[in-house]
């Protein structure tokens, strides 16, 4: 992919904040978008609102398999938690900073008592990743990995997917809405048109991005929506599950 705005695979030490390390565990960073190179209809006027640099994530939770992010949780711990949802602040260095419980990772409940087969699906994942890492670097191409080698695509995936499936415009549409997002968050979601994020005192969440997170990694979703609003330096993701 040839897009100066995009970059794949950024380094998770340069997109989340120091202070949150483990972010690096739970959520693969798949794509990071210049937010200020983009056309200034996708943000509005709020744009100017946001540093320089500031970066929209695509990320790709590694939970939770057989369900949704957040499922084991009896409650949402606060007003920033939701099953199936991820509020971050965007810092002045454009960094990502995580805005909901880290109790919504299942391995962040367990201490150094992880299941094994909990491990075991980190560790599946990470291998995943990491195969599809060395087929971005060496052939260019995001795809399925060859069964036999996956660090090479997969027979007839050489044509691979869009990095960014989609740029702006519209808000898509899909079953991310039937879970209800964070307290502090909220969704309009007609039978007909557009859904509308907001926040809780009125401000309107911008859509940005989106892309399907399977080809990356499995156990990925179908798609992986980021909402930005710039007044407050909110990002949201959801995840949407054919």
């Amino acid at each position: 992919m040839d897009d100066p705005r995009v970059e794949v695979f950024p380094d998770p030490v340069d997109v989340f904040v120091a202070d949150q390390p483990w972010l690096g565990r739970v959520l693969h960073p798949l794509v990071s978008i210049d937010l200020g190179a983009l056309d200034p209809a996708v943000l509005g006027p709020g744009a100017r609102d946001l540093p320089a640099p500031a970066r929209g994530l695509l990320l790709s939770p590694v939970e939770r398999e057989g369900g949704l992010l957040g499922g084991h949780l009896r409650a949402p711990p606060d007003a920033w938690s939701a099953v199936n949802w991820l509020a971050f602040r965007i810092e002045d260095d454009g960094r990502w900073r995580l805005l909901s419980d880290r109790s919504v990772f299942e391995i962040e409940t367990v201490g150094d008592d992880v299941p094994v087969a909990l491990a075991a699906f980190y560790a599946d994942a990470e291998a995943d990743l990491a195969a599809s890492r060395e087929r971005w670097r060496v052939h260019g191409v995001l795809a399925g990995g060859d069964f036999g080698d996956p660090t090479r695509p997969r027979a007839g995936s050489e044509g691979g997917f869009p990095v960014v499936e989609r740029l702006g415009g519209d808000t898509p549409t899909g079953n991310w809405v039937v879970e209800p997002p964070p307290a502090a968050v909220v969704l309009e979601a007609p039978d007909a048109g557009e859904p509308v994020l907001r926040l809780a005192d009125g401000r309107p969440f911008r859509f940005v991005a989106a892309t399907p997170g399977y080809p990356w990694r499995d156990h990925g979703a179908d798609a992986i929506l980021l909402f930005v609003e710039t007044e407050t330096r909110t990002a949201l993701l959801t995840f949407d599950w054919s």
